[in-house]
């Protein structure tokens, strides 16, 4: 999900119905506030060794006390200018910052927008760590590269010259 796609599917809702984020089977506050939408870069050095530069965005809201939850259409507004003010948001993987309480903050993936009841709803399921190396084997398994798809495979995590607790530690 990227806010471009988000908003895509928010613009085949009706534009007054409210609009609710749900996790764990609740929903957020009715006066839950977005606080910011933020583009950032990352570099990172995986459990391979693996250097990697991604794009990221983030939605962050904040719970707060409220009898209503703010429209389809004004949360698409807000979507809409500020992906004009900066375009570099609309395509990176998306991302939601949300606390129940404001405390404990989580980062959870969102769904795709749908009605329920009358109400435009997006599900919000938590994000979970992966080992990126493991998830390139299973993404390029039975090449000569092994799972981590590096040039000189002894120089990974899982080259054939680890030892094979490490490989599983790292790759498995």
């Amino acid at each position: 999900m990227t806010f471009a796609t988000l908003l895509s599917g928010l613009e085949r809702l009706d534009a007054a119905a409210a609009l609710i984020f749900e996790f764990d089977g609740q929903p957020v506050g009715a006066g839950y506030h977005v606080t910011e939408l933020r583009h950032s870069t990352s570099t990172g050095i995986d459990c391979g060794g693996k250097v990697e530069t991604w794009q990221e965005a983030r939605l962050q809201l904040l719970d707060g006390p409220g009898e209503a939850h703010m429209s389809v259409g004004k949360f698409r507004g807000i979507l809409e200018k500020s992906l004009g003010r900066l375009p570099e948001l609309s395509d990176a993987p998306l991302l939601v910052e949300f606390s129940p309480g404001n405390s404990g903050l989580r980062l959870m993936v969102p769904g795709e927008p749908s009605m329920k009841n009358g109400l435009a709803t997006v599900y919000l399921r938590d994000s979970r760590a992966i080992c990126k190396p493991a998830e390139r084997k299973r993404s390029i398994e039975g090449t000569a590269n092994g799972c981590c798809g590096a040039s000189n495979p002894a120089s990974a995590c899982c080259g054939s010259e680890r030892a094979a607790g490490a490989r599983e530690a790292c790759c498995m």
